[in-house]
This record gives C-alpha cells, structure tokens and sequence, in this order.
C-alpha cells in the first residue's frame, strides 16, 4: 500500500512512464497500445501520474499568481525582471502569451488527458488484475482529479472546451462549452467519486498508508466550493451536512500549526499534496518537492526567489480587525526573517528585492527545515482544501439563503480560534463579515483575487493596482491555443 508521502515520489518517477501514453505525437490515445495495463502496478504509476500532474508547479503556482499577486494582498516582487514581466498582469493589462497563464492552461489540460486515459483504461481493464488496490477508488481519484482541474479552469478562464473522452491522434478540436455545461460535468465526477471513495475512518491505517489521497470527504468539501461558486446555497449546505456526517474533521486548536511541518494531515486537512525531499531534484517543475516554498522565501539571504511579497494591505487588514494570531501566522515580516536567519547562522547577506517587508509565513521553512542544496525539494506539503475554508463556505451558503443563525454560529468557530469576538449581525453587514472573514482565515491561500471577482467587489479591492473592470475577472486564453484550434476557441472580451 501507499506509504505516508510515497505518492509525490513515485508519480515523479511514473510521469516518464505514463507521458508516453499520452503523447499525442507518439500514440493515438485511445489505440490498444496507448490504453494497455499489464499488471497492478503499472495501474498504481499510472494513477500516480495524474496526481502529480494537479501538483505540478506550473498548475499550482497560479494559485498565488492568480489568487493572491492579482489582488490587493499581494505583489509578484522578486527580481527587477520577475517583478517586470507581472506588472501588466497585476494592472489587469492581462497579454495573451504571459506564461503562467500558458502553462496553467496547457498543464491543467494534461492533467485532464491523463485523467481520462486513466478513467478509460482502467473501466476496460479486468477487476480480477486489482488485487491489492480498489479499481473501483482508483477511477473515483481519476474523476475527482478532473473535476479539480476543471474547475480551476472555468475559475480562471471561464468556459473552456470539456474532454472527458480519450482523444484519437486526429481528435476533432471542440470549441468552448458554457460555464454551466463545465460546471455540470464537474458536479458529476465529483458526485460518482464521492458515492464511490472511502472516508478516512474506513481505510485502515490511513496515515501510514493513504494520507495524501482523495477520500470521500475531499469529495464533499470540494462540493462546497463548487456549488458556492454557482451560487446554488442550498447544494452547498447539503454537501456541508454530508461532510459533516462522517465526523472526520475539526478545526485545529492553534491556527498556525496547520501550516508547519507538525502540522501536515491534521484534523482540519482535508486534502493536500503530499511533497518531501528526495535524494535528486528535477527542473523547475517537475520534482517532489514544494517550489513554493523556494519562490517566496526572501532572496539573496536565503535560496529563495523573494516572489509573492503579501502587501502591506494585507497586514492593514489583520490590523484593523485586531487579528494578531492569523496575521503572525500568515505573515513574515522582513525583520523577524533577518532575525531567525542570524539565529541560525550568524552573519547572513542581506535581504535583497524587498518591496513591501512582508513574505508568505505558509510557505516559509526555517533553517533545518528547509533543504539548502536542492531547493525545489522543498519536504513542505500544498494545502488544497481545509475545514476553515469549508465553513466559511457553509455561513456564506447559509447568510444567503435565510439562515443567519447558522451562518452566524460557523463564523463564530472560525474567530473564536483567532480569539476574536462573535460577530453579531445580520443582512448585508453579515454577508459582509463573512466575505471579509475570508481573506483573514484565507490569505495568501490562493481566494483573494476569485473570491472578490465572484462577489462583486474587485473593482474597489483592487483600486491601487489597476483600472478592474468587468472583463479583468477572467484571464485571456492563451493565444496559441486559440491559433491551434483554428478559430473554434473565441477569446476572453478584453
């Protein structure tokens, strides 16, 4: 069985195997050869190579890109260079070949392929072969895994074309589906996975042998996410009462814990990619380490790049609302890095690229945490979603649609852990609280940016980066997909 982290290593190593079954250039997807599984454990590497597709960096670092850099709470920062090629970025002057949008695009779009060659293959596989794993789970992770990265899709760029078939080399390219059509087929995969997977109390040692795979309540929670973001309330609380009913997770006692190294796969987890440092390192994006933590450490002190530098309206925002527990654990001031790093080492160079005195706390590693030799390996692991995202999803589901006692009562959870006080109203000034709630329990998790477009308020958020209008709220497609597909796929309006 899976061994605690195993599955970051091995879907590096099963990526070679399984690309070759995907390479358009190389077999039609869906011939005999493409499609063939010989034993159990090719089944395993292949499942573990679309998990390591949806950690890819270039999928993963749009989250802070997107969710964080085009928002009020943070700047690309790094480099004269780096900070040059975001800036018509976070001014919502979004170009058409920029590469994070390219290679979140064309990533996710991998990811997708290798989750339906898998979904494919192995319902046409024989049950007898699967011995020692479930085919039936395997094929529920493949769809949850499709639905992930659907919906990071129809998020950032709105309705994008839906492939949820094996693609022959001359595959008919589709246009663009709706939001909605999107959206449909994600509720799907993620329904059929959900009926399907087991709950943490139903894997035997899952610690040791299953932390860091998609159980049934990843399923649930994921489903509150989903359905918020359609505003269908009412599907939200149901899939909010289903996660709950498996009594499986709570809230953490101190907030920042979740976001050390102790704190991996605790009660308030419910899903997150697993990564650790392994004995060699590959490029920039594909190894089994966390690169974030790589990217946003202060640089020429440390190894880092110095990228994603919160703002100080960031810290403004924890200020005004007398937060100091989650705005220690969010944010890094430059001072207190210099401060541990000396601790640590004595005399240290200094800080350079430093534009605001703010770094990202939720992916820093001290020293003797964090590996000096091989950065990209770094052993931190990716939070995708936790319990507190998952009620603040509740009381917004529930401000809106007449229950504001319960709305009420699952905010108050989230601020009694900051040792705020209970917030009391009611109406728009609740709907309010709740939104602002977000970005304090959330920063610099990758919501800001998606969180203020679907709400309406982006245009004032984001004053002091730019002119937001309507159209900023979704990211161009690509401009050479748009070539590739000879005119099927009609751009964002600008």
């Amino acid at each position: 069985m899976f061994s605690y982290k195993i599955l970051a290593g091995v879907a590096v190593a099963a990526t070679c195997l399984f690309s070759s079954c995907v390479d358009l250039d190389q077999e039609p997807l869906g011939s005999a050869v493409a499609g063939k599984i010989d034993n159990e454990k090719q089944a395993f590497l292949r499942l573990a190579a679309v998990y390591s597709d949806m950690k890819d960096f270039r999928c993963t670092w749009s989250m802070i890109a997107f969710g964080e850099i085009l928002s009020d709470n943070a700047t690309f920062s790094g480099s004269d260079n780096d900070a040059a090629q975001f800036a018509l970025m976070e001014s919502f002057q979004y170009p058409t070949e920029h590469g994070t949008t390219k290679d979140k695009y064309s990533q996710t779009y991998q990811c997708i392929n290798k989750a339906n060659l898998v979904i494919h293959d192995f319902e046409n596989t024989s049950d007898d072969m699967f011995q020692t794993y479930n085919k039936a789970h395997m094929i529920a992770e493949a769809k949850f895994i499709r639905a992930y990265s659907y919906f990071e899709l129809v998020k950032t760029f709105g309705g994008v074309p839906l492939y949820t078939e094996v693609l022959e080399l001359d595959h008919k390219r589709l246009g663009r589906s709706t939001p909605e059509q999107v959206y449909a087929a994600i509720e799907k995969d993620l329904q059929e996975a959900a009926d399907v997977l087991p709950s943490k109390k139903e894997i035997k040692n899952y610690m040791k042998d299953y932390a860091g795979r998609i159980t049934k309540g990843a399923c649930y929670a994921m489903q509150t996410r989903v359905f918020l973001y359609q505003k269908k309330y009412e599907q939200v609380k149901q899939a909010f009462k289903n996660l709950k009913a498996l009594d499986e997770y709570e809230l953490v006692d101190d907030y920042g814990y979740q976001f050390r190294l102790e704190g991996e796969h605790c009660s308030e987890s419910i899903l997150e990619i697993n990564m650790y440092n392994s004995p060699t390192q590959g490029s920039w994006n594909v190894n089994n380490g966390n690169r974030h933590v790589l990217m946003s450490m202060p640089r020429n002190m440390t190894i880092g790049f110095g990228c994603g530098q919160p703002t100080q309206a960031l810290a403004d925002a924890y200020d005004r609302a007398g937060d100091v527990i989650r705005k220690k654990a969010t944010l890094l001031s430059t001072e207190e890095a210099v401060a541990i790093e000396r601790e640590a080492k004595g005399d240290v160079p200094p800080v350079t690229s430093d534009r605001t005195g703010w770094y990202n706390r939720k992916a820093y590693l001290k020293p003797g945490e964090r590996v000096e030799d091989r950065g990209n390996n770094q052993p931190l692991n990716h939070k995708l979603i936790r319990l507190g995202e998952v009620y603040l999803n509740y009381a917004e589901a529930c401000a809106l649609s007449n229950e504001e006692g319960e709305a009420r009562f699952y905010l108050n959870e989230i601020r009694k852990r900051a040792q705020l006080d209970e917030v009391q109203s009611t109406g728009d000034q609740l709907f309010k609280d709740i939104i602002n709630e977000r970005n304090l329990e959330l920063g610099l998790e990758g919501f800001r940016f998606f969180d203020m477009v679907r709400v309406g308020w982006a245009h004032e958020a984001f004053k002091s980066k730019g002119n937001f209008t309507d159209a900023a709220g979704l990211l161009p497609i690509p401009q050479i997909e748009i070539d590739i597909n000879k005119g099927e796929i009609v751009q964002n309006p600008r």
